[in-house]
């Protein structure tokens, strides 16, 4: 079944199929033969595909997976292609930074009234000891960090707040 994903704030389209002996990714550039195997860490795992082996690590909650890999965090979204289709106006749940699962604010890099840019980190989390870079969604103003360093957040909170923007 096609999937739609958003990945580092980029969607793409693709789905999981199974030769009979391997998985196969297909995306529209192509299919990748590969596998993925359990490693003894937790959340480890080793990816080979195309003759390339690489050890990432995955933390997974209900609205997006975290692959950590080549010392780089990649966030993945689900994306529901009904609301993407019906042409849903984003708004302001594009100005909030939600908990993908439970965790702990490992650093806080802005206050309220800072002035970010799009990437911009924002703050570190820690969850399933793995750490996150969480990056402003758009060019803005911070309205609202809630957490300090050290603070335990539950799933869905939200991290950060950018104020709406004006039209």
């Amino acid at each position: 079944m096609q999937r739609i994903f958003q990945i580092d704030g980029e969607e793409t389209e693709c789905w999981l199929g199974h030769d009979g002996s391997r998985f196969v990714l297909n995306t529209p550039d192509g299919s990748v033969a590969c596998e993925l195997n359990p490693t003894a860490l937790p959340g480890g795992y080793t990816l080979r595909a195309k003759g390339v082996v690489r050890e990432l690590r995955l933390a997974v909650g209900p609205d997006a997976t975290f692959v950590h890999m080549n010392g780089r965090t990649h966030e993945i979204r689900r994306i529901d292609p009904d609301e993407r289709l019906a042409g849903r106006d984003k708004g302001a749940s594009d100005d909030r930074l939600v908990a993908p699962m439970p965790g702990v604010v490992v650093s806080v890099a802005v206050k309220p009234g800072d002035t970010v840019a799009e990437g911009q980190p924002l703050l570190v989390i820690e969850s399933m000891k793995l750490e996150t870079t969480l990056t402003a969604p758009r060019d803005g103003v911070v309205a609202e960090m809630p957490f300090a360093e050290g603070d335990s957040f539950r799933l869905k909170d939200i991290l950060a707040q950018l104020a709406p923007e004006e039209e």
